[in-house]
């Protein structure tokens, strides 16, 4: 397995992923990893290499530490870039809402403190999130409506693809068309 401490390409990372399908104890110690690392940049591989695990790896061995990734995505300061957390959290499937994911979200969605990657992941997060749910759909749209215009390509097509998604839904309409 390749050393987790130099910069790693995008092959790099899905090979490594792609040899812990279905490996529990390799799974959990890159999970270990990405907690304990006192290197910022192996925290980071580790969180990227878990972020492209299969869905089902996801599902079967990282589903017990939902609340833990949560609370790590939720926190005030993160130590790993927030953006590959909530893209660990997006591969679980949203069954029952988060309360505390989606108020974070919601909130911290139009937040320019966040990085793009940040907040473009929470819409869809949030969206994926609300979907069931069409009184959560309304707030979510709100939330987008007073986003600015001037967002960046990847904010403004994940509320595009959220306003769709809801429009689809739910027919709600009278919502901010402008990104």
């Amino acid at each position: 397995m390749l050393s987790l401490n130099i910069r790693l390409s995008k092959v790099q990372v899905m090979a490594i992923a792609n040899n812990l399908h279905h490996d529990e104890c390799g799974i959990e110690a890159m999970f270990t990893t990405m907690k304990q690392a006192e290197n910022p940049r192996v925290a980071y591989n580790a969180a990227w290499v878990l972020s492209h695990l299969s869905k089902e790896d996801k599902r079967i061995y990282l589903l017990p530490h939902y609340g833990e990734l949560v609370d790590m995505a939720t926190s005030a300061e993160p130590r790993i870039s927030r953006w590959l957390i909530l893209a660990i959290l997006a591969g679980f499937s949203m069954d029952e809402p988060n309360e505390k994911l989606l108020n974070f979200c919601l909130f911290h969605l139009t937040d320019p403190k966040e990085s793009d990657g940040s907040r473009s992941a929470m819409i869809k997060l949030a969206a994926r999130i609300c979907k069931p749910y069409p009184e959560l759909c309304k707030e979510l749209a709100l939330c987008l409506d007073i986003m600015p215009q001037d967002s960046s390509p990847s904010i403004a097509a994940a509320k595009r693809n959220a306003l769709k998604m809801i429009q689809k839904e739910y027919g709600i309409i009278g919502l901010v068309q402008r990104v």
